[in-house]
């Protein structure tokens, strides 16, 4: 069986000190070496295939260079695997290493965050759902590097940084966007469960249809609760069904809707009801707009009716990341909100 190579097999091959070859190898090192000395030590460390002892060299520095996510949400789900795509991306270019993490407590990561398995911490949001009270106290009487992403702007001065999503500025944006295309009646389908965005978005739409008397609104509820969100999520066959219910709930809301059907959109608060949307027969036949508060797998490009209002995910993910290594260099905390981008055929 092949041995993994030492520096003391370097420092053989060179004939020098181990510690010169623990100089040489590291770039931070400011003890005074021969150009050739350290040019020799590095071309015999690729020869053999030396490899760094990443452990070693985090007890070293007392850094693990590694940064945990705690999402309680499956990563099967689109929304939360970008967030943690991008996150991971941002941290790679910077020879740092994303941990996922999935108790809801956070009580178990503390203890790594103090014993130095992880530098810092991303709690991703979702709904109502706050970052545990453990976690916040850690940053607060502790100094944990902390994120905290889409739970909404804190109250008051905190002791960690946040990144959010203008939800109501895209509900906005959207409703002006129809309006500008001569849609005079929406249908707004939406879930019936507990959320700050959905909050936030239905202020927003009200102020908005204050703008514009000449467009009204109707809500179509898809009947989904808290409970049933939590079944679908391990079962697709409740999901499938769901779809289906949902198609013919929005199929009966258009046709008791006495308007031409370039007058009509179908505006879905969540993009995973965008597909039940287009396989409405009123959709389909008559070319009815429909648009979305988040982004779907349908696209644009190939359905021409179909607008989203698209949360930059990875993007979000990308400046969690930017702000825990901010506050891991020194730096100050930052409150960002990212704007949704209006995707459009």
């Amino acid at each position: 069986m092949m041995t993994r190579p030492t520096l003391k097999d370097i420092a053989t091959r060179a004939g020098v000190s181990v510690s010169t070859v623990s100089y040489a190898l590291n770039d931070a090192s400011t003890v005074a070496l021969s150009a050739d000395t350290r040019t020799r030590v590095r071309r015999i460390a690729k020869e053999i295939g030396y490899i760094p002892n990443s452990l070693a060299q985090s007890l070293r520095s007392r850094t693990s260079r590694s940064i945990g996510m705690l999402v309680t949400k499956p990563l099967s789900n689109p929304r939360y695997a970008a967030i943690v795509q991008g996150a991971s991306a941002a941290l790679a270019a910077e020879r740092m290493h994303l941990t996922i993490l999935a108790d809801a407590s956070g009580e178990a990561y503390l203890d790594d965050y103090r014993s130095g398995r992880l530098d810092g911490l991303v709690f991703v949001g979702h709904d109502d759902e706050a970052a545990p009270p453990a976690i916040l106290d850690a940053a607060q009487r502790e100094g944990l590097p902390l994120v905290v992403l889409d739970c909404g702007a804190p109250a008051g001065d905190v002791a960690y940084s946040t990144v959010d999503f203008d939800y109501a500025g895209g509900a906005t944006e959207l409703l002006e966007e129809l309006a500008a295309r001569g849609v005079r009646s929406v249908l707004h389908v939406r879930p019936d469960v507990s959320s700050r965005a959905e909050r936030l978005r239905e202020k927003a739409l009200v102020h908005a249809l204050a703008e514009h008397p000449s467009l009204s609104l109707r809500v179509v509820s898809t009947g989904l609760t808290d409970a049933m969100l939590r079944a679908m999520e391990n079962d697709a066959e409740a999901a499938h069904d769901y779809a289906g219910d949902l198609g013919e709930k929005i199929d009966a809301a258009l046709a008791a809707v006495e308007r031409h059907a370039d007058e009509i959109a179908v505006l879905c608060s969540w993009g995973a009801d965008v597909e039940p949307a287009m396989a409405s027969r009123h959709v389909r036949e008559g070319g009815i707009l429909v648009a979305a508060l988040a982004a779907g797998a349908l696209s644009p490009r190939i359905w021409p009716q179909l607008r989203y209002s698209r949360l930059p995910l990875a993007r979000a993910g990308a400046e969690a990341a930017r702000l825990v290594m901010q506050k891991l260099a020194g730096g100050q905390h930052e409150h960002v909100v990212l704007a949704p981008e209006l995707d459009r055929a």
